[in-house]
């Protein structure tokens, strides 16, 4: 039985066309709490002094969603693998994982969930 409240656990197929072919990925969706890991993983402010300084980590990003939201590939790529793809695959697959513009729209209010 379902709860509306509760995020689905059945992940979202995607086909990505690369110039090596198609790759077929199952993403699944961020919980609330891993989206506040997610920032975690994204944003650590420095304090110096009154200053509050952000630095800002868009591989810590990406690595943790890539683990947490996908599922599987086919062909299979290993988790360990998924933070070696080549450039052109990794923008291509960035365009079906959870935005980071929705992660910062979310902090702000926003109660629309990641895609």
């Amino acid at each position: 039985m379902s709860n509306r409240f509760i995020i689905s656990s059945d992940p979202d197929h995607h086909t990505i066309e690369t110039d090596e072919g198609n790759l077929e990925v199952w993403i699944k969706p961020l919980s609330w709490i891993e989206q506040q890991e997610a920032l975690t993983k994204f944003v650590e402010f420095n304090m110096d002094g009154d200053d509050i300084n952000p630095q800002l980590d868009f591989g810590g990003y990406w690595k943790y969603v890539l683990n947490k939201c996908v599922v599987r590939t086919e062909p299979q790529i290993k988790k360990s693998d998924l933070n070696k793809l080549k450039p052109e695959v990794g923008s291509k697959l960035q365009a079906v994982l959870p935005s980071l513009t929705k992660l910062m729209e979310s902090m702000g209010g926003d109660t629309a969930p990641l895609e």
